[in-house]
This record gives C-alpha cells, sequence and structure tokens, in this order.
C-alpha cells in the first residue's frame, strides 16, 4: 500500500526548530512523514514525537556541523535542509547598530545557512538529491530603518539560495527560500515583544493595536496576520516531490503585502 505522507522516510534537517515558524514546520514535515532532526539553541517549547534535538548556538561552524553529522548518522541519509534559524532585533537607527551587532547577525542568520549547507551538500548528493529551503523576510524587499542589519542578512539569503540553485542543480539539489511577511510567533507576543511595542505605539490593547498594524500600516488585504503554520506548509510545498520541477524561486507568505512586481 502507498504511503498517504509525501516526506516518508525522508530525514530533515530544521535549524531554529524550538519555537514559531520552525516548530511549525518541524511539525509539518513530521506529520508529512519526515524524521525530523531540529538544531537550537534551546529545548522545543513542545516535545514532538519522532524528533531528534541537538542543543547549539549556531552562529558557530561546530554547532551546525555537528547537527548535520547527527542527522547523518542517526538516520543514515539527508534529504532535506531548512535553514530557519534567525534572529531579528529592532534598531533605533542605523547609525546606533555598531559592528558587534552588525556581526552578530550576520553570524547567526547568514553564515548558519552557510555553513549548515556546506556540510550538508555531500549527504544529499549522497541521498540523490533533495531539497533546500532559505527561510527570508519580505524585509529583504521592504527594507525599514529599525531592522537594518536584519533586512541585509535576509537579502543575502536570497541571492544564496538563487547561486546554489544553479551550482546544485546538476545534482538534483534543488535550492528555494521562503519570504514571509508578518507572521505571529511567540516573538510577538513575549512580553515587551512585537506585539506589546505595537500596543504602546498606537495607544490601544494588544489586540486592537494588532489590527490597526495589519489595516492602515501594512495594509494586508488578507486582512489579517499570518500563522507559523502556513510558513511551514510553505516549506513543506516546496521539499516535496510536488515542487520536484522548482528551484531558484521564491515563494511569498505575506498575505498579499507587497503588490511590486
Amino acid at each position: 500500500m502507498t504511503s498517504s505522507k509525501p516526506l516518508e522516510g525522508r530525514v530533515a534537517i530544521v535549524t531554529g526548530g524550538a519555537a514559531g515558524i520552525g516548530l511549525a514546520t518541524v511539525r509539518r514535515l513530521r506529520a508529512d512523514g519526515a524524521l525530523v532532526v531540529a538544531g537550537d539553541l534551546q529545548a522545543p517549547a513542545h516535545d514532538v514525537d519522532g524528533v531528534t534535538t541537538v542543543l547549539g548556538d549556531l552562529s558557530t561552524r561546530e554547532a551546525c556541523e555537528r547537527l548535520v553529522a547527527t542527522a547523518v548518522d542517526t538516520h543514515g541519509r539527508l534529504d532535506i535542509v531548512v535553514n530557519n534559524v534567525g534572529a531579528a532585533p529592532t534598531r533605533e537607527r542605523f547609525e546606533a547598530v555598531d559592528d558587534g551587532d552588525w556581526e552578530a547577525t550576520w553570524q547567526l542568520n547568514v553564515m548558519s545557512a552557510v555553513r549548515t549547507t556546506r556540510a550538508a551538500i555531500a549527504p544529499l548528493r549522497a541521498s540523490g538529491g533533495g531539497a533546500i529551503v532559505m527561510v527570508s523576510s519580505t524585509t529583504a524587499r521592504l527594507a525599514e530603518p529599525s531592522w537594518v542589519d536584519y533586512a541585509v542578512s535576509k537579502a543575502a539569503l536570497l541571492v544564496l539560495a538563487k547561486a546554489l540553485s544553479v551550482e546544485l542543480g546538476p545534482s538534483r539539489i534543488r535550492v528555494n527560500s521562503v519570504a514571509p511577511g508578518s507572521i505571529r510567533t511567540p516573538l510577538w507576543d513575549r512580553p515587551g515583544g512585537f506585539s506589546d511595542a505595537l500596543a504602546e505605539r498606537y495607544g490601544l490593547p494588544v489586540e486592537e493595536a494588532i489590527a490597526r498594524y495589519v489595516e492602515e500600516e501594512r495594509d494586508i488585504p488578507l486582512q489579517d496576520v499570518g500563522r507559523p503554520e502556513d510558513v511551514g506548509a510553505a516549506i513543506a510545498y516546496l521539499v516535496s516531490d510536488d515542487a520536484a520541477y522548482v528551484t531558484g524561486a521564491e515563494l511569498a507568505v505575506h498575505g498579499g503585502s507587497i503588490r511590486t512586481i
């Protein structure tokens, strides 16, 4: 009998898999049958059956290489890499972002993807091919001063995905990116997080402030913020056989908030 799970038997790595978009992706890939190895600085917010968690600072080469090695040692192969880990600090202004800030953002948001992907290429080739997804952001195309180093790092991931799609295509390794927009992750709702910042900015209760942000500041046609599961579903599509002829693509998950060609 043919399995109804499209990723049955495949092995996936998800960086930043403990919460938010990463955790939603871990859950979706598991639901689709993949065996998942998640890397993060902390243990996942919720246990997911059938997931191996590797703790480590993914801004370092050692942690990235150990994550890939754990997946191969545990499951004997590697088929999917989701480069999701990242930080999005808000900035008062460009001049306030010092060299240490730029370096920290670059090492976590960009070099984690570079190092994890570099370590993963050989096992992906050994498995006969596979899929890599970079989790970028709409800020890569709609840059704001308050997210300047984050926006630059996410733009870099778009370029990295395009370049790798060309180089790795002959090895049947597809490389794509997703660009989430306003996604309500736990970073929004933690004390002092983005939801509280919106409430303070507008002088409104949190939910009313978010509604105003959606309708006026972001002008999102779908009139709501997204869920981490929305991004996880897009990633699940890109790593599946349904996207077998899709590489070098950028899949926007932003509710229509960017309408430029």
